[in-house]
């Protein structure tokens, strides 16, 4: 009986590994994190409501994008349960950086911290963005802007959106699901900007990157930043590919509270495997 359950272990340990060696091993991994604050510099006491792990893959030739909602409910680096938008108020980079290895079994490259309010002249750099709008996302960036831009969209449909109009569309959290529609929207935008830089050159790319860099904070050398952008300057150069995904997936989380505010109690081990799922699946044609 012994020997059957050590054959049985050692088969299933076999098989764990086998699995494992067939994980996407040319995918890099960063961290972007926004504060979604008005203000013009970055605070180190603002919660990060964006949490966008952007992975570069050129095995499959795409960027992939997931949105980690963040009300998400996850352990920080002590153990104890908090939302993922508190990480890096209370345990800087170091601390973000581990949970979200810990729970998506990857190893992150680096992470940025950006201000928002900086992204705005990069998309009116890149000409803007065209993003269809329902009347309820139209009456938020109305509400957002205090009816107060020569640019303010009217009336639902497709809206050409200068980056102070964009930046609104992507702070709505009223319209929709909520902080689902919310990331939802964030993409959309990025996806869009993803696609104008296509026609960039690589020293144009670096350009759109000084142009924010001030209103940054990083974990990445000046060296790292190159590659990083070089490597993403591939991938655009050689079409690849925009993929989004989000956390939590459908069906993998509940409504909760942690510390007496309402969070998502995820699931992480279920949507670790499914982003593992994602990241070892060719696109289909």
């Amino acid at each position: 009986m012994l020997k059957r359950i050590v054959a049985l272990a050692l088969t299933l340990a076999c098989c764990f590994a086998a699995a494992r060696a067939q994980t996407n091993e040319k995918a890099r991994h960063y961290l972007l994190l926004g504060e979604d604050g008005y203000a013009d510099e970055l605070t180190d006491d603002a919660r990060t409501d964006t949490i966008i792990v952007v992975t570069l893959d050129p095995l499959y030739n795409r960027v992939i994008m997931t949105s980690i909602l963040r009300d998400s409910r996850i352990d920080n680096p002590r153990g104890n349960p908090t939302k993922a938008n508190l990480l890096y108020k209370y345990h800087g980079f170091d601390g973000v950086i581990s949970c979200i290895e810990r729970e998506l079994d990857i190893e992150i490259e680096g992470a940025i911290l950006i201000n928002f309010e900086n992204v705005k002249p990069v998309i009116d750099a890149l000409g803007g963005v065209d993003i269809e709008i329902d009347i309820n996302e139209c009456l938020m960036i109305q509400s957002i802007l205090l009816h107060d831009d020569p640019d303010l969209p009217t009336k639902p449909g497709l809206v050409h959106m200068t980056g102070r109009i964009a930046l609104a569309y992507m702070r709505d959290r009223s319209s929709g699901s909520g902080d689902f529609s919310r990331t939802e929207r964030q993409r959309k935008v990025v996806s869009q900007l993803f696609d104008k830089c296509r026609a960039l050159s690589l020293p144009e790319l670096i350009g759109v990157y000084n142009e924010i860099s001030s209103g940054m904070r990083m974990t990445l050398s000046a060296i790292d930043i190159l590659g990083a952008l070089s490597s993403g300057y591939s991938l655009v150069a050689g079409g690849a590919d925009f993929c989004e995904f989000h956390i939590p997936q459908p069906g993998t989380y509940a409504y909760g509270r942690v510390n007496g505010s309402s969070s998502l109690e995820v699931r992480w081990k279920t949507n670790c495997e499914r982003f593992h799922e994602l990241l070892d699946t060719p696109p289909q044609p």
